[in-house]
């Protein structure tokens, strides 16, 4: 299938600068957070400083590798061409200025007007993805459980950036019934769980698998958790914009169950997997999914009605943001952009003569640090979270930042990367 697939995805260099962008974007939101620590430790979600923040993040760091790495994975996924090449220049340029103008208008000035332009160009940028995802899947009948979970997640794609510039546009001319700040967390949870975790599941069924050698996977868990995580969406939805607390605890009641049985298949896969050991890559991936934990205990007690002190947006955005989503993208990056390049320089020689493999690309042992370092930054970042202690918030935030500046040294020597002879 992998070979079959990679036949028919767009070239490299339309896809490279996805990658490149996620990972300085992911350096930038670092070093906001440690400059600003008050807007993440203690300020409500709604001021300019987390707002930029969470963009950079969500846009810049975490679509944007999305956007790349699918334009590479939807021909080996569902052996399928690639609809549109030149669509996917288009969409780097519209993602790219229009993340670079929405964070500027965040963080200088949220009058509307610089909200509005740049959201009007990322909705541009969503409409093309969509439809070039749409017609690359097309009536492929490979993996269907992975293309009924992308399929509907580009269609909460659709609806976040439209939620996304009715708040914009709300800035110029109030119109909404209600109050905006209700559409804004429809918005992130539409974002975060509709767009970010079912693609992730949808991609994750195939690849985890592929790469840990396991065959023959029961699939009910992943349609059981499809549909308990869009009956939760579709709840939560309803019940921030007529105001119905009841729907609210049932769509998080819904959402725990719809995790546990996503968890459930990824533990099923980890214990059958033929590949016992694992590299830093995989290991990152593999350690992300315990956020998802943190994140089902902290959903039932909020069920539960128990009340804390710290800032429960933050919570979410830093546990499945940072936790759960980067930590995987991180450890994926490593399965998908050396692949990338080595296509790129070294499948003209396959057969001809010796060449490298896509893991020398990027040096190891920067990786092994940035594992560490990443993994330790985040158990002590998300410890100043619980225990708002602003010491413990430097030294995760710190060590983050290494990860960091780890992750782009490889992220560069693999782009940079010229052809060698063994």
């Amino acid at each position: 299938m992998f070979n079959q697939g990679t036949n028919r995805a767009p070239s490299a260099n339309s896809v490279i600068p996805f990658f490149v962008l996620s990972a300085v974007s992911w350096l930038i939101g670092i070093v906001f957070i440690s400059f600003n620590p008050d807007s993440v430790l203690t300020s409500v979600y709604f001021n300019e400083v987390m707002l930029t923040i969470t963009h950079i993040l969500v846009l810049g760091f975490v679509t944007s590798v999305i956007f790349g790495a699918l334009f590479q994975l939807l021909p080996v996924i569902f052996l399928q061409n690639i609809y549109s090449e030149k669509l996917t220049k288009s969409i780097f340029y519209l993602l790219l200025f229009g993340t670079i103008g929405l964070c500027f208008s965040f963080y200088f000035d949220s009058n509307g007007i610089g909200l509005t332009v740049f959201g009007s160009l990322l909705n541009i940028a969503v409409i093309l993805f969509i439809f070039n995802v749409w017609k690359t899947i097309g009536k492929s009948k490979e993996n269907k459980v992975a293309k009924l979970f992308i399929k509907t997640s580009v269609v909460w794609l659709a609806l976040t950036a439209i939620a996304g510039l009715l708040l914009a546009i709300n800035f110029l001319i109030p119109f909404l019934p209600f109050a905006h700040l209700e559409l804004l967390k429809v918005h992130a949870h539409f974002g975060i769980i509709g767009w970010f975790v079912f693609l992730i599941i949808g991609v994750s069924s195939v690849l985890i698998p592929m790469f840990l050698l396991v065959h023959n996977l029961e699939s009910r868990p992943l349609y059981f958790a499809y549909v308990l995580l869009l009956s939760s969406l579709i709840l939560g939805g309803i019940s921030k914009v007529i105001s119905i607390p009841t729907l609210m605890y049932i769509s998080y009641g819904l959402g725990v169950l719809g995790f546990i049985y996503y968890l459930n298949f990824i533990h099923v896969v980890y214990k059958m997997r033929l590949r016992r050991k694992l590299d830093f890559g995989l290991k990152k991936t593999m350690i992300a999914f315990p956020s998802l934990i943190v994140v089902i205990i902290g959903s039932i007690f909020f069920i539960a009605g128990f009340h804390t002190d710290f800032n429960l947006s933050a919570f979410y955005v830093i546990v499945l943001i940072i936790g759960f989503i980067a930590t995987l993208i991180l450890g994926q990056f490593y399965k998908t952009l050396p692949f990338i390049v080595w296509l790129k320089i070294y499948k003209p020689f396959v057969g001809k003569e010796k060449t490298l493999l896509p893991k020398d690309l990027y040096n190891y042992t920067i990786l092994k640090y940035q594992f560490y370092s990443h993994v330790s930054g985040f158990i002590l970042f998300f410890a100043s979270l619980l225990l708002n202690l602003i010491s413990l918030f430097y030294i995760g935030i710190g060590l983050l930042m290494i990860g960091a500046v780890l992750f782009l040294i490889n992220v560069m020597q693999i782009v940079f990367h010229q052809k060698q002879t063994l």
